[in-house]
C-alpha cells in the first residue's frame, strides 16, 4: 500500500512556530496577516498554498488522514497515520505563523503540536461572516459549475475546489448557511477558547482593534503607522467570477472536442466502404506500384 505523500517531503523547520491565528477565514485575517508581516513575522495562509500547487495535495492528505474517520477516507488512505508535529513542521517549515485556510481547521492539532505558540483568535459577527462567505469562498463549493469541475477534474483549479469542499466537510458538514453552519462556527471558537490558556490567547476583531493590544500581546514595539485594515471582498469576488469563466471555457472546449470526435466516428462508420476505397486507391495503390518497380 502506498505511503503518505508527506513522508516523501524532506523539508525541516527553519524557524520556531510563534503564533497560531485560529479564527476562521473572512474574519479579518488578511488585516492581521499584513500587521504580522510588518512586525517581522512570516505567516502561512491560503495564498502560500495557491502559489505552490503541490501543497494542495499535502493539505488534502492532511485533512483526509487527520480529520476524517477511516471509513470516510479514500480507500488508499484508511490505514495511514494522522499528521502530528513532524508533519506540520514539514508543511510549515518556513513559517512562524499559521493562519487562514486550510490551517485554521486544524486548531486542536496545531495547539497540541506547538504548545509554546501564542494564539490569536480573529472574531466576527456570525451573520456578517455567513454573508461574506456566501459571496466569496463558499462559492467554490456551491456554484454548480465548480462542483462539476471538482467531480470531473476539469482545469487546474479542481484540486483547490476539492480541498475547499473537504475543509468545510470537516468544519460544518458542507452546510453553507443556517443554524447548522452557525453551530459549527461557534463550536470552532469555543473549542479554541477551551484548549488555549488565557495568558496565551488574544481575541481580536480586526475591524475594531489597533496596534496596541496586538503588540502588547506579542511584546513588540508599536509601529509608527496606522493599523492595516484590508478589504478584499471585491477582489476576491472578481477572482471567483474569472475562475468561473475559465472553467466554463475549458468545459466548452472539452465538449467541442468530444462532439467533434464523435461526429468523425459516425461519419467514418456510415461511409466506411468509401474510406477504404479511397485508402486503396490513393494510398496503398501508389505505394504498391512503387514497390513493384
Amino acid at each position: 500500500m502506498a505511503g503518505r505523500l508527506i513522508d516523501q517531503d524532506e523539508r525541516t523547520r527553519q524557524k520556531p512556530m510563534r503564533i497560531l491565528v485560529l479564527g476562521m477565514c473572512r474574519t479579518g485575517t488578511t488585516s492581521i496577516s499584513t500587521a504580522l508581516r510588518k512586525l517581522g513575522y512570516t505567516p502561512h495562509q491560503m495564498r502560500e498554498v495557491l502559489v505552490n500547487p503541490k501543497e494542495l495535495a499535502l493539505w488534502q492528505e492532511a485533512i483526509n488522514v487527520t480529520l476524517l474517520p477511516p471509513p470516510d477516507r479514500p480507500a488508499s488512505q484508511r490505514s495511514l497515520k494522522p499528521y502530528k508535529k513532524p508533519e506540520f513542521d514539514k508543511l510549515l517549515a518556513n513559517y512562524d505563523v499559521v493562519m487562514d485556510l486550510p490551517g485554521c481547521v486544524f486548531a486542536k492539532e496545531l495547539v497540541e503540536a506547538y504548545p509554546d505558540a501564542k494564539v490569536i483568535l480573529t472574531t466576527r459577527d456570525y451573520a456578517e461572516w455567513e454573508h461574506s462567505m456566501q459571496e466569496s469562498i463558499w462559492c467554490f463549493c456551491t456554484w454548480r459549475l465548480f462542483a462539476l469541475a471538482r467531480y470531473f477534474d476539469l482545469t487546474q483549479m479542481a484540486p483547490l475546489m476539492r480541498l475547499m469542499h473537504s475543509v468545510f466537510r470537516v468544519h460544518n458538514g458542507n452546510t453553507y448557511g443556517g443554524p447548522k453552519s452557525e453551530a459549527a462556527f461557534e463550536k470552532h471558537y469555543n473549542t479554541v477558547r477551551s484548549i488555549v490558556p488565557k495568558d496565551r490567547l488574544l481575541e481580536v476583531n480586526p475591524d475594531e482593534t489597533s496596534w496596541e493590544p496586538l503588540c502588547d500581546f506579542l511584546q513588540r514595539k508599536v509601529p509608527n503607522e496606522p493599523f492595516p485594515r484590508v478589504k478584499e471582498d471585491r477582489t476576491m469576488r472578481a477572482g471567483l467570477e474569472n475562475a468561473w469563466w475559465d472553467v466554463l471555457q475549458y468545459g466548452v472546449f472539452v465538449m467541442a472536442v468530444l462532439v467533434g470526435v464523435l461526429c468523425l466516428a459516425i461519419v467514418f462508420w456510415v461511409y466506411a466502404d468509401a474510406f477504404w476505397e479511397m485508402r486503396d486507391e490513393y494510398i496503398l495503390g501508389p505505394i504498391n506500384g512503387y514497390l513493384d518497380r
